[in-house]
């Protein structure tokens, strides 16, 4: 064997010994095989507010890293997401607070649900949402 088939060679087991010593990298959130909203309490079927707090929860494989992602109409921006938790094995959740009115899609890895966000009325233990068409005097 010549001298660059033995610096090739050479070059490849370092490459593995260096995939071996660093590991695999962090898992991403593409193993997601739910998402779900919690539910507010609203005037029929509106149940999420502009200007109120939900907890957003995922399922995945334990030690996964989730990132929530919220859309409105399609575009990005919908709201924000506080820290994202590891409640038990495999369940994560985080706050979501959504800043504009709109059919908004809550997604992690794939995983995805459609929620309504109407008018938000927060009284601090309850957030009242009502359509968009009826305001209250204050």
């Amino acid at each position: 064997m010549n001298s660059s088939g033995s610096r090739y060679i050479g070059v490849i087991a370092c490459a593995l010994a260096a995939a071996v010593v660093l590991g695999r990298p962090a898992a991403a959130s593409a193993a997601i095989t739910d998402v779900g909203v919690s539910g507010g309490f609203g005037l029929g079927f509106i149940q999420y507010g502009v200007g109120c707090t939900y907890t957003v929860t995922a399922t995945g494989a334990p030690g996964d890293r989730v990132v929530f992602e919220d859309s409105v109409n399609g575009q990005p921006g919908g709201g924000t997401f506080g820290p994202v938790e590891e409640e038990e094995p495999g369940v994560f959740t985080a706050d979501w607070n959504p800043a504009v009115l709109g059919r908004h899609t809550v997604s992690a890895g794939g995983a995805a649900t459609d929620v309504n966000v109407q008018v938000g009325y927060d009284f601090g233990i309850i957030c009242f949402t009502l359509p968009e068409w009826v305001h209250l005097p204050f």
